[in-house]
């Protein structure tokens, strides 16, 4: 690419209607100037005739002289494609050629067009590929050459995604996670998982018992087939706590009585409170609901806590009836009511009996009634009469009294 004294594209301007160019070229012009354009090296004679509307003539000869340069130059890159995440890139030239006086870069990235005027300059690219890098070469006879070179591909990010099942749960639950990520130019093959508390997982769809309770973050980034880096994508896992509970030791509630079913230990935040079944209750939502029971019961308390996490526990109520005392028997050894048997007295284990013979002397006497009283006395059978008893069941009843007749 020549040039002509200092005119841009080898251009030499000539004032004149003809001229013979000194090339082999001729040139017929009317205008003030003429734009000359030498392709070859050398020295030009231009010969310029001026001729008048009378045809008069005159010539005068311009010497041109033309120099030509073409780059020997040749551009290097450290890669010829790259990722967008780390898509930095360091050119340089080889062959610079000599006289070179300047030096310009147009790395072709549409979303920053800076250059640059570094022998071995380093650009990083924000925008995919391919992409056409331009290097304009000047000399010191201000020369001008330039060279294209082809990056190859500026590959896009990949995109990290995926979804949590269920991202809520109670402690001790499993939670899986399933990769949705988008590879780009190629599928995702490689996985870097952080399933929080230090767990990590390079399969593609991992799974994690949460043993602790608390808000835990789970992240990942992934590479595809051309070894893109994704973006890294965080999201989070709640593990809730169970709540505590302990109801206590089972009870028991008089016959026609009431009672208060008190647990002996709860903890946890925003309680929810459910006895099963509703039988005898007040209520089956509240935290210390009252029994009439009418029978023996074991009820149920549900207790949900955060995050609908639940806990049970069970207890007994044991309904004690009013004892029934038998007026009479008859221990003949017929086997028919040969003894004393006080009908749910068993469950008085604290329960005392005392019987008396008219005159007042103790005949029988027992705590607690796992046997009941053959008539006896020290291993003798008693007369025919009627004796008197004292029972106190030692459980908040008053005390029994009455009499009993032995038959024969």
């Amino acid at each position: 690419m020549p040039f002509i004294g200092k005119e841009p594209l080898n251009a030499f301007n000539f004032p004149t209607k003809d001229s013979f160019n000194g090339d082999g070229s001729t040139t017929a012009d009317w205008g003030p100037t003429i734009k000359k354009t030498f392709y070859g090296q050398g020295t030009y004679n231009s010969k310029v005739v001026i001729e008048t509307i009378d045809g008069c003539k005159d010539s005068f000869t311009v010497v041109a002289a033309a120099s030509v340069f073409k780059s020997k130059a040749v551009i290097w890159a450290s890669k010829d494609s790259a990722c967008i995440s780390d898509a930095k890139i360091d050119f340089g030239v080889d062959q610079a050629p000599a006289g070179a006086t300047g030096l310009l870069w147009n790395f072709g990235d549409p979303n920053n067009n800076a250059g640059s005027t570094s022998k071995d300059p380093t650009h990083k690219y924000s925008a995919v590929g391919p992409v056409n890098v331009k290097l304009i070469v000047t000399t010191n006879n201000n020369c001008i050459d330039s060279l294209t070179q082809v990056l190859t591909t500026i590959y896009p990010q990949p995109k990290a995604d995926f979804t949590i099942s269920p991202d809520s749960i109670c402690m001790g639950d499993v939670v899986n996670f399933t990769d949705q990520s988008d590879g780009k130019s190629s599928p995702i093959n490689k996985w870097v998982w952080d399933l929080g508390q230090s767990d990590a997982s390079g399969v593609q769809n991992p799974n994690k018992r949460f043993r602790d309770s608390g808000i835990f973050t789970i992240q990942l980034y992934g590479f595809n087939g051309q070894n893109c880096v994704s973006d890294t994508l965080s999201k989070t896992v709640t593990s809730f706590p169970y709540p505590h509970l302990n109801l206590g030791p089972d009870f028991k509630v008089l016959e026609g009585g009431t009672s208060l079913i008190r647990p002996a230990f709860v903890f946890g935040n925003k309680l929810s409170y459910k006895w099963k079944p509703a039988l005898y209750l007040n209520s089956d939502t509240a935290a210390v609901p009252r029994t009439t029971p009418l029978g023996d019961v074991t009820y149920t308390l549900e207790l949900t806590g955060l995050g609908g996490c639940m806990v049970t526990d069970d207890i007994f109520i044991k309904l004690l009836l009013s004892p029934e005392v038998p007026n009479a028997f008859s221990p003949n050894g017929d086997g028919i009511n040969d003894n004393w048997v006080i009908k749910y007295l068993e469950s008085y284990p604290g329960a005392t009996i005392d019987v008396y013979n008219r005159y007042g002397q103790p005949v029988f006497k027992s705590t607690g009634y796992d046997k009941p009283w053959n008539g006896q006395y020290n291993g003798s059978p008693l007369p025919i009469g009627t004796y008197y008893y004292i029972i106190n069941p030692k459980n908040g009843r008053k005390i029994i009294t009455g009499s009993v007749t032995i038959l024969k």
